[in-house]
This record gives structure tokens, C-alpha cells and sequence, in this order.
């Protein structure tokens, strides 16, 4: 009798240890070749899953993108006032990015690499996080026009809170000196200054 092989939690493990191997190494330096090693597996076996390294780090930013998009659906559908939505939104993206450190250190690692060779990652960065500013505007808007949220323009207060987001991504990769504590707070702080209308 043969053995069965569940091909869902191979590709996972695939995943899972090419992206430490892209973390160790960096993008560039790893190998269809590499990745078969570390996982124990023929490269022949490894195209069965996906046809080059590429198409793995593309499947594990979507995986991802994918639980986001169910979550914003169940944190916007809540009966709650737009900012306490906004809130539970940001927060939760934040916990993500804390919790996916080393799958955003080797998206930085590629954005940086494909930037050295003169290629333009500006669409592919707006296609992975249109998401989430569509959103915090939708979020935003109705916040105005419950008279939560003060009169400022939408694309600003986006901005203004998706650089929170930003900001956790560059110490968390860079710097390596994030505190959520903080951010939970900055964020906190931010919203409740749109919702009174105080001055930054």
C-alpha cells in the first residue's frame, strides 16, 4: 500500500522553510536547488508545488493577504462606532506584523534587491495593501458622516494612520526595536485625535 502524502501540509512546510532560507540568505542567493535541500525533497518533487522561487514568495504573501481579507470583513461588519472599527483594524494588522516579522524582513530584503536592478515595485507594493487603505478610508467615511470622526479629508487621516503601519514595518526589519505597547498607544492616540479634532 502506498504512502499517503498530504500534499497541503508539504506545501506549507515548502513555504515555511524557504522563507527562513530567503531570511538567511537573502532573495537573490537562494536556489530552487537550496530550498529542495532544506526541505528534504528531489527539486523535481519541489516543481510538483511551484515552478520557481518566485511563485513561492508570491503564494506566501498571498496566504497572507488572504486571512487579512476575511478579518477586515468580520472587524468592519461589527456593531461598533466607525473609530472603535478603525481601532480593532489597525490593531490587528499591527499584531500581524509582529507576528510575521521574518516574512517582512525578506519582503524588504526583495523590494530592495529589485529596486538595485532598476525595477519600479511601487504597483506590486500598491496591489498588496489597496486592501487595507480602501478599508481605513471606508472605515473613515463613515465615522464623518456619523459625525464621529472631524472634518478632515479622508485620503489625510488614511495617511496619517496607515504610516503607524509603516513605521512598525521599518523598526521591526531595520532597527529591530518595535514595541507593540507602543504602537497599540500611538494608535490609540492618533485615532482619538481625529475623533476630536485636536491638533498633531
Amino acid at each position: 500500500m502506498g504512502i499517503m502524502i498530504n500534499h497541503e501540509a508539504r506545501r506549507r512546510d515548502i513555504l515555511e522553510k524557504s522563507l527562513r532560507l530567503f531570511a538567511e540568505q537573502g532573495y537573490e542567493d537562494v536556489t530552487l536547488q537550496k530550498i529542495a535541500d532544506r526541505c528534504g525533497i528531489a527539486r523535481t518533487t519541489l516543481y510538483k508545488y511551484f515552478k520557481d522561487k518566485r511563485q513561492i514568495f508570491d503564494y506566501t504573501i498571498s496566504l497572507t493577504t488572504a486571512d487579512l481579507t476575511q478579518t477586515y470583513a468580520e472587524l468592519t461588519s461589527a456593531s461598533l462606532p466607525a473609530c472603535e472599527k478603525l481601532k480593532n483594524v489597525l490593531n490587528h494588522v499591527l499584531s500581524l506584523i509582529f507576528l510575521h516579522r521574518l516574512l517582512l524582513t525578506v519582503i524588504l530584503d526583495y523590494v530592495l534587491s529589485a529596486q538595485r536592478t532598476g525595477r519600479s515595485m511601487r504597483k506590486p507594493i500598491e496591489k498588496h495593501t489597496i486592501g487595507l487603505k480602501t478599508v481605513l478610508r471606508r472605515l473613515i467615511r463613515e465615522g464623518k458622516r456619523h459625525g464621529e470622526i472631524a472634518i478632515m479629508p479622508v485620503g489625510v487621516a488614511c495617511n496619517l494612520l496607515y504610516s503607524i503601519l509603516e513605521s512598525a514595518i521599518l523598526r521591526i526589519t531595520i532597527s529591530e526595536n518595535a514595541d507593540i505597547a507602543e504602537y497599540k498607544a500611538m494608535i490609540e492616540r492618533t485615532v482619538e485625535r481625529i475623533r476630536t479634532d485636536d491638533k498633531l
